[in-house]
C-alpha cells in the first residue's frame, strides 16, 4: 500500500503593488503573491510550514520569491494561515482524545 505524503504550497492572496519599483527594470508595476507551504498525507493537509511572499514584475518578467521588503511583510499580515491547512492535526487530536477517554472509561467502569 503506498501512502501519499509530502510538501506543497497554496496560493494565499496577490496585490497588484503600483507603488513599488521593480529591482531590474525600475517599473512601477509588481504583483505580489503570498505562498503558504504545508505537509500533507494522503492529501489531508497536517501543519502549515512557512509563508513566503515572491514578487513579479509584469513589464520585464523578473521573478523574485521569498522578498523581505517592508510591503511584503505588510501583504504577509493581511494573508492569513487558512484554519484548513490544520485539518490533519485536529483529526489526529480528536482521534487521541477519543481513544483515551474510551480506555479510561473501560478502566473506570469495568469492574
Amino acid at each position: 500500500m503506498l501512502i501519499n505524503f509530502g510538501k506543497t504550497e497554496k496560493l494565499l492572496n496577490y496585490y497588484e503593488d503600483q507603488f513599488t519599483p521593480c529591482d531590474q527594470c525600475g517599473e512601477t508595476e509588481v504583483t505580489y503573491r503570498i505562498v503558504q507551504n504545508y505537509f500533507y498525507v494522503l492529501n489531508i493537509p497536517i501543519l502549515p510550514e512557512e509563508k513566503f511572499t515572491s514578487m513579479n514584475c509584469t513589464n520585464c518578467g523578473y521573478n523574485h520569491s521569498k522578498v523581505m521588503s517592508e510591503n511584503a511583510k505588510m501583504y504577509e499580515k493581511l494573508s492569513p494561515t487558512p484554519i484548513y491547512l490544520y485539518t490533519g492535526s485536529i483529526i489526529l487530536a480528536i482521534t487521541f482524545l477519543l481513544f483515551l477517554g474510551m480506555s479510561l472509561y473501560t478502566a473506570l467502569f469495568s469492574s
